[in-house]
């Protein structure tokens, strides 16, 4: 006897698929992205991150009822024979002509014909964060031209009139004599953080190639013509608004100065 057995088989009209959880892995894959960042990371390392290095134009601040700007510097030099122990507040001139010093000043006849001695002169402005001399930075230097500044009458010769020469005492503004008028300096705090610089002065004599020191009071005005503190005497304090453009100077005791009354440097004679 035999046994058959019928199977049929029905073969389906679509595909199937079969998904195998199979991990494959390229080595190209990305490799152009980790080019670009390396070469950012790179470039980044050697040139450093942007920094806004941007430079401003810093004015005197107004004062008084009619908003005035101008700044007026007045430099004394000491003019007299005898020792700064000897010495009165009145030894100290404001003209480039004193002839009782040693060694004297300038010719008339150089200052009016301004002679290369007298032009190669000029007052230089230090701005230190700090007035402590041992571990000061200088961050601003500004040059005061002696071609600028007001005028006084000399005598070239008994024989003919007087004639007009400068004398050392500027008027800074918008308009006129304004080399010297505008503190330059980071438009932001970004880079370096600091709004109060320390001032000092000092005076190139170019017939000497020698720079003199000046200080904020004469010396003959000290108990000790020699022993004082420098931080107050050889500094005014500069302060800068970053927000308005401005710059105010006070003295030791932070009163304002420059406001309508000169600062004065006058001559630092060594002992």
């Amino acid at each position: 006897m035999s046994v058959n057995n019928s199977y049929r088989f029905l073969v389906p009209t679509q595909e199937k698929y079969i998904n195998v959880p199979i991990e494959i892995q390229w080595d190209f894959v990305g490799r152009q992205d980790d080019i670009e960042e390396f070469q950012n990371k790179s470039v980044k390392e050697v040139i450093g991150t942007a920094t806004n290095f941007e430079v401003a134009r810093y004015s005197h601040k107004e004062y008084g009822q009619n908003n005035d700007t101008s700044i007026n510097y007045q430099f004394y030099f000491y003019n007299s024979p005898t020792s700064v122990t000897a010495s009165t507040v009145n030894d100290w001139v404001n003209s480039y002509i004193f002839n009782l010093a040693n060694p004297s000043g300038f010719s008339v006849s150089q200052v009016y014909y301004y002679r290369r001695p007298f032009t190669n002169s000029f007052f230089k402005l230090d701005f230190y964060d700090t007035p402590d001399t041992r571990t000061q930075k200088n961050y601003i230097t500004i040059i005061l031209p002696v071609q600028q500044g007001e005028l006084e009458n000399a005598y070239l010769t008994p024989l003919i009139p007087s004639v007009e020469i400068k004398k050392p005492s500027m008027i800074l503004d918008f308009v006129g004599d304004k080399e010297g008028f505008f503190i330059y300096w980071l438009r932001v705090p970004e880079f370096i953080n600091i709004d109060t610089f320390y001032m000092s002065a000092k005076f190139f004599d170019a017939r000497q190639g020698v720079f003199v020191r000046m200080m904020t009071t004469p010396q003959a005005s000290l108990p000790n013509a020699f022993v004082f503190d420098t931080n107050e005497y050889f500094f005014q304090k500069v302060v800068i608004d970053y927000n308005t453009k401005r710059y105010e100077i006070f003295d030791s005791t932070n009163t304002r100065i420059g406001n309508g009354t000169p600062i004065k440097w006058y001559e630092y004679i060594n002992p």
